[in-house]
């Protein structure tokens, strides 16, 4: 027989199912008659060197797959950074391929004289390994109108029902409870308010963990708490005949 917390972990499972079929069909797209332009799109394409190659097949084969795309609102792709403001060009390299992409989706071997086998630093300063392309200059940037052909628009009865699930996770506590159920590791939460004091007690666990290391606690209690530095040189005592 089921208990309280057993019919509320039940509803709890059902309300988040049904947030997740809604927002799957949150929205719908539709397609436009006549395309609208919206910023510019740059991307990679073989470079006329390339074009002429025998391995021309094979080069747009790996251009498919690390070939990337931006898009801007100026045709220049520049956006101004730092204190100056000073005009830069975005960088837009080519896409590395990580090891276990490669042989997930097993590429061919004859790929592997276009690569190198290199350590990546990625965002959250891991060192991760990745197949990087060796000859960048195969390819050139190109730069054409970005036209759109579709648009999503939203539900409103949909957005209706998902507010109102939303409002009834967060009073009931809904996602923590349903992030345990499912296995997921639990973190304590500071509340908005507290950013503040989450920062200052970081960094005065720092300047605790920095005061640790300079001083050394005696295992005697009678022993002076702070370290003593010691030197070994040789000291020589002369006393007066």
């Amino acid at each position: 027989m089921l208990n309280s917390r057993d019919l509320a972990d039940r509803q709890i499972i059902a309300v988040v199912r049904e947030h997740d079929a809604l927002c799957r069909r949150r929205y719908k797209i539709i397609k436009l008659e006549q395309p609208i332009q919206r910023g510019w799109r740059r991307f990679y394409v073989l470079s006329e060197r390339a074009a002429a190659r025998r391995d021309r097949p094979i080069l747009e084969a790996i251009l498919a797959v690390i070939g990337t795309v931006k898009i801007h609102h100026n045709r220049d792709f520049r956006r101004r950074r730092g204190r100056r403001k000073k005009l830069v060009e975005i960088e837009q390299p080519l896409r590395p391929i990580p090891i276990h992409e490669w042989q997930r989706k097993n590429y061919p071997d004859e790929w592997h004289r276009y690569f190198r086998y290199e350590l990546v630093l990625e965002w959250n300063r891991h060192w991760q390994p990745y197949w990087v392309f060796t000859q960048p200059s195969l390819y050139d940037l190109k730069v054409e109108r970005n036209w759109l052909w579709y648009f999503r628009e939203v539900d409103p009865a949909i957005e209706t029902r998902l507010s109102e699930l939303n409002s009834w996770l967060e009073a009931h506590e809904g996602w923590h409870r349903y992030g345990w159920l499912k296995g997921r590791r639990q973190r304590y939460r500071w509340k908005e308010e507290d950013t503040g004091k989450q920062r200052s007690l970081e960094r005065e666990h720092q300047r605790d963990i920095a005061r640790a290391c300079d001083y050394f606690p005696e295992v005697d209690p009678v022993a002076s708490k702070r370290r003593i530095r010691l030197s070994f040189r040789r000291v020589i005592f002369i006393f007066p005949a």
